[in-house]
């Protein structure tokens, strides 16, 4: 408010009384006015919704035929309304903030049938593979016909065509005794005569086994005679 006037100074009062002033006096008057000053301190809270925009869109409505066939179909007016009502109380919807709310019905997209499934030879990835092994298979098959149609019959070939080796030197006695073993039997008869011509031949062999043991130098002369035509005596 206003405050009251305040007086700085006054002149002296003379002699002649307090109200009268005298002929070289002077009175100043200073007066102060002061104004209310009212601070306010105002906190706002850390958000504010200024309005809302709610948009909703729900799918057709599916259903299924006798034969099995799945149809779709719009909602009706009704139920769509309904469902507008439930998202405004949802979102806490205010017409005075100027919130809106949009439902939209539309069908969404159809489920895809499974693929079939693809065979083993013909899936890309297992075609792939087998062509990066056909190249060193078919090095592996190339070199084993080569190895089966020439190089095999080329080494039985060389094989056959080398000369035997000379059969081992058997000692004079083995020789008789060997040559007396593979003498080829006769046929026998049902004779006597020729029975004691065997008995007698079997006993000649006998003896010359037992002459090529005692004294195989003999034997291997004899034997050696008869490699070149000569006849015993």
């Amino acid at each position: 408010g206003a405050a009251a006037p305040l007086r700085t100074a006054s002149a002296p009062t003379g002699a002649a009384g307090a109200g009268a002033v005298g002929a070289g006096g002077r009175r100043e008057t200073v007066t102060n006015y002061e104004v209310d000053r009212t601070v306010r301190t105002v906190r706002a809270g850390s958000g504010a919704i200024k309005r809302v925009s709610a948009g909703v869109v729900v799918n057709h409505r599916k259903s299924t035929d006798a034969e099995g066939k799945v149809t779709s179909a719009a909602l009706p007016a009704e139920q769509i309304e309904q469902m507008t009502a439930l998202v405004r109380e949802s979102i806490g919807f205010n017409k005075d903030r100027g919130d809106s709310v949009n439902l939209m019905n539309a069908p969404f997209q159809n489920e895809i049938a499974p693929a079939e499934a693809v065979p083993f030879y013909k899936n890309p990835q297992n075609l792939d593979l087998a062509r990066s092994f056909a190249w060193p298979l078919g090095l592996v098959v190339m070199a084993l016909i080569v190895l089966m149609g020439f190089v095999r019959p080329g080494l039985k070939a060389w094989a056959a065509s080398r000369p035997l080796p000379p059969p081992a030197p058997m000692e004079p006695v083995a020789q008789f005794s060997a040559l007396i073993a593979d003498t080829p039997p006769r046929a026998a008869l049902p004779s006597p005569e020729q029975a004691q011509l065997e008995q007698q031949e079997q006993m000649r062999i006998e003896d010359a086994r037992r002459l090529a043991r005692q004294n195989p130098a003999a034997v291997a002369n004899i034997v050696k005679n008869w490699v070149h035509g000569d006849q015993p005596a």
